[in-house]
């Protein structure tokens, strides 16, 4: 007679080769996890790149689908910053005002481009230069949002504001005030 073979193999234990590679495998994964999730982005407004600046004039590019709640939301996000003191550098924009020490950022004008190719810095040069009128009309369309700062106010807007900010008052569907403010010298 042939003995009896059990219906279940025998398990064998685990290499501890294999076992030590196990660990270190679930041990980077929830590392990477962890790290994912304390690193990632500010869902709460839309990406953006900083593509120009002079002076104390900068152009910020959005994605071409950004909404105008999203442009509030970053218009918001900047008024945070500078009732937090001002430390734009944050958003990778350099000093306006590098000469004042204590006041980095005493003027700042950020216009938000949804067109990255508007937000490119010849075509901000050539928008502040003020010589070519359909290139100045190109970049007033292009502008999705208005952010002004100076010592005494702040402002921003959905849309483009001609001229000084401060006497414009009309809404339009495009065009919408979000804030004004008078820092009275904060």
């Amino acid at each position: 007679m042939e003995p009896e073979e059990s219906s279940s193999p025998t398990k064998k234990p685990l290499d501890p080769l294999v076992k030590t590679a196990l660990s270190i495998s679930v041990g980077l994964i929830v590392i990477t996890v962890i790290g994912m999730i304390l690193t990632a982005p500010d869902r709460s407004i839309p990406p953006y790149s900083v593509m120009a600046q002079a002076g104390d004039i900068v152009t910020v590019s959005v994605p071409p689908g950004t909404t105008d709640t999203e442009i509030e939301a970053l218009l918001v996000r900047l008024r945070a910053i500078r009732s937090e003191g001002r430390e734009f550098q944050r958003l990778k924009i350099k000093p306006t005002t590098p000469k004042e020490p204590n006041a980095r950022y005493d003027r700042l004008t950020i216009y938000i481009m949804a067109n990255p190719g508007l937000a490119e810095d010849a075509v901000l040069h050539d928008y502040l230069a003020g010589n070519d009128p359909t290139a100045k009309a190109s970049f007033e369309r292009g502008v999705r949002g208005l952010y002004h700062l100076t010592p005494q106010t702040e402002f921003a807007a959905v849309g483009f504001v001609p001229g000084d900010a401060r006497s414009w008052t009309g809404q339009t569907p495009t065009r919408r005030v979000l804030f004004e403010e008078r820092l009275d010298g904060k």
